[in-house]
């Protein structure tokens, strides 16, 4: 069996804001949303990924808002538009939701409402607003 190397390459994983608000125990129906935002540094041949992440109960017995940002590296001769179109907004949200995953339950255990496990999502959606939200600099 073969393997070929990834590339694009995670470097790093970050939560650079986190707020829970807890009201009170419940059986919880909650709705998850995403806002993508990306930046491609060609000087550094890097692509950070900020996803804002709002999760709150339907009957607003809790609410989280998170912004993380993930950072990648990708090959000198890489084609960024080709790379936009693909592995940007396709691999990069795919290989950061487990840490998020693993960070809500993390939080939601330790503050002492029952445990919140994210379900696992199909993010392509979150791929194409990612993909017009995408800025380039030199």
């Amino acid at each position: 069996m073969s393997t070929q190397n990834s590339t694009i390459q995670f470097l790093n994983f970050q939560v650079k804001e986190s707020h829970i608000v807890f009201e009170r125990l419940g059986n919880y129906s909650f709705e998850i949303n995403f806002t993508p935002r990306g930046t491609v540094n060609t000087s550094l041949n890097q692509f950070v990924l900020e996803l804002k992440v709002n999760i709150k109960d339907v009957e607003n017995a809790f609410h989280i808002n998170l912004t993380i940002e993930a950072v990648f590296s990708y090959p000198n001769d890489a084609n960024i538009e080709e790379y936009k179109n693909s592995y940007f907004i396709l691999n990069a949200p795919a290989i950061i939701f487990p840490y998020i995953r693993a960070y809500i339950s993390s939080l939601t255990a330790l503050s002492g409402m029952p445990t919140l496990i994210l379900p696992t999502l199909n993010l392509s959606q979150l791929g194409e607003t990612l993909k017009s939200n995408i800025e380039v600099k030199e």
